[in-house]
């Protein structure tokens, strides 16, 4: 039936007054959220003939995103059921786990997806930046990729993505490997919204209220049709309101449920 695309948004980091954060010049946090998952309705999307559509979909996504005073580890997990227009039920269920040291020189990543309580795909690896971006695949099998240094890893590219927030707008595209397509990168151009807006939501005290509107298309390598679109509504301490995804047959939007801020203190 569907399978979802596990393509990961790494953007989130916590600063307090009495907490140090050696890792970068953005005013960063860590949190843990929750976001509820639906099937967009409104968008109406045209299946070929005699090719089932999908009705129905609810879910959550968690993400766990943590300073451990060395790197920024991220621990993700989505979990969707799907009900087509035929009647038949699908469980998706994408865990995805990253660790990139402060630098973003350094990562290691896992990825399993399950369909109905069953391994569909798994892969576990690490890559490291320098002349060259190097990625080495140990699951399913060890394999040793190399690309150029242009590829960036996904910290770094919300980083960068962040600077541009309420200075600028307009698209930005860099080249990112976060192992989602184990033995390929993504390309990924970000229009950047110059406006921010409030949200209505109940934010836990130290949370920014102030979110600017990106949205990114990840396109495979150099292919030229996009594998699908995001949509994320940011603020500039890395936090998430928002996720619209729209992939060719379906989108799903993702809204905030809880949110609960991490205090790491590094000596």
């Amino acid at each position: 039936m569907t399978r979802l695309k596990s393509h990961a948004f790494f953007i989130l980091f916590y600063f307090l007054m009495n907490l140090k954060v050696y890792s970068n010049d953005l005013n960063l946090v860590s949190y843990q959220s929750l976001y509820e998952i639906s099937l967009d309705k409104d968008r109406k999307v045209k299946n070929p003939l005699g090719q089932s559509s999908i009705k129905k979909a609810d879910g959550e996504l968690l993400i766990d995103w943590f300073d451990n005073c060395t790197s920024w580890v991220s621990n993700q997990r989505m979990l969707v059921n799907f009900t087509n227009s035929n009647g038949v039920g699908t469980v998706s269920d994408i865990n995805y786990s990253l660790n990139e040291t402060y630098d973003s020189r350094n990562i290691s990543f896992a990825l399993q997806v399950k369909q109905n309580n069953e391994i569909v795909e798994q892969f576990r690896g690490s890559g490291k930046r320098a002349d060259s971006t190097l990625i080495k695949l140990l699951n399913p099998k060890e394999e040793n990729l190399k690309f150029s240094n242009e590829i960036i890893f996904p910290h770094d590219h919300l980083k960068r993505i962040m600077k541009h927030l309420g200075n600028d707008s307009g698209i930005v595209s860099y080249k990112v490997y976060e192992g989602s397509i184990p033995k390929n990168f993504l390309n990924i151009s970000s229009f950047i919204n110059e406006k921010s807006e409030k949200e209505k939501f109940n934010f836990p005290s130290g949370v920014e209220n102030r979110f600017w509107s990106v949205r990114m298309a990840y396109y495979e390598g150099e292919t030229n049709t996009p594998q699908m679109e995001l949509t994320a509504k940011i603020n500039k301490q890395g936090i998430v309101s928002y996720f619209q995804y729209d992939y060719p047959e379906y989108s799903l939007t993702m809204k905030l449920k809880k949110i609960a801020l991490s205090k790491v203190k590094c000596d």
